[in-house]
């Protein structure tokens, strides 16, 4: 209970710093949740940090009436949403039925918008470090990586590439403090330079189901990376190659890496595949797909293990080794 009571306290933290309500006195947060999460909204609820800066309202979000709901999200200073979507049962890519049909008020209303879809009892994991230890660490890692050449990736099984440093667009800060989404630990940036091959084990991230279709992945899928564009793929997972492929052919962008991603949060020890978002705070690299161009979908490759080096020192094996 203590480790809960820890993470809600962090997570309070960094929802006072949400951009949709940084500096505001007292705002209006509404809470809207399945039953399955009544327990972890009832513990923000209830926190002390909570009363003294935040005023919450709660909703049932599979069983209030629609109206009543987009009235609460529109009248709301922020509005944050607790349910299940990829984890259902019978899921669909539009996601449950009560999520489409608040689509209209949720695109108007993104800005103050924040969704924990598919959390369940990991929410307490995305909130366990301590947001000092985040913060440092990303700041450290983002230094590091500024003043070094090359970036390498490499596992046992072979995988390398390269990436120089020089090139790369500045790093964004994923630590929890004045972004649009709370969970903490990542840096991320791109680079037109990735060269080399990865043998890619792992889990996925996209509204595209791979994640729920395919697990973690434990079977590797083979990826030639020229000039940061996927030429070549290969796996014995069955069923894979071909999808992959599909999605790689459906538009150009998503043959490209446009997002090289370093997830930095400790809390979440391991992969699940529940194409949720905290799992791309998992520590060690991620290389993101697509987006880039219109009709193309992100798709994020988690990495469940491997070596990041600059310059050839290491800097995260399993662990960080930095001066944090």
């Amino acid at each position: 209970m203590m480790e809960q009571s820890s993470a809600i306290e962090h997570f309070l933290y960094y929802l006072r710093h949400h951009p949709a309500i940084d500096g505001m006195s007292s705002p209006n947060v509404l809470l809207a949740h399945t039953g399955d999460y009544t327990a972890i909204v009832g513990n923000i609820v209830e926190s002390a940090t909570a009363h003294n800066a935040l005023r919450f309202s709660t909703m049932a979000l599979d069983a209030s009436p629609i109206d009543e709901l987009a009235q609460a999200i529109t009248h709301a200073d922020l509005y944050v949403l607790f349910y299940d979507a990829s984890t259902l049962p019978h899921p669909s890519a539009e996601g449950p039925a009560f999520i489409r049909s608040l689509q209209t008020v949720m695109s108007d209303q993104w800005k103050k918008s924040l969704l924990f879809k598919d959390y369940g009892r990991y929410f307490y994991d995305t909130f366990s470090v301590k947001p000092e230890r985040i913060a440092h660490l990303n700041a450290a890692l983002i230094d590091h990586m500024n003043q070094g050449e090359t970036l390498s990736f490499s596992d046992e099984r072979g995988s390398y590439f390269e990436a120089p440093l020089r090139e790369l667009k500045k790093w964004t800060n994923i630590n929890g403090v004045g972004n649009y989404d709370l969970a903490p630990g990542e840096i991320a940036t791109h680079s037109d330079s990735i060269n080399g091959h990865v043998k890619f084990v792992g889990t996925f991230l996209s509204t595209i189901p791979f994640a729920r279709k395919y697990g973690v992945i434990e079977s590797p899928l083979e990826l030639r990376i020229e000039n940061s564009t996927i030429t070549r793929v290969a796996t014995d997972v069955p069923g894979l190659e071909n999808d992959f492929n599909k999605y790689l052919d459906a538009n150009p962008s998503n043959r490209r890496v446009e997002e090289l991603g370093i997830g930095t949060n400790e809390g979440v020890t391991r992969l699940y595949a529940r194409n949720a978002g905290f799992e791309e705070r998992h520590c060690g690299l991620h290389l993101g797909l697509g987006g880039g161009a219109k009709g193309s979908h992100h798709l994020d490759l988690i990495f469940n293990s491997g070596t990041l080096a600059v310059d050839k020192r290491v800097v995260f094996d399993g662990a960080f080794h930095l001066n944090v």
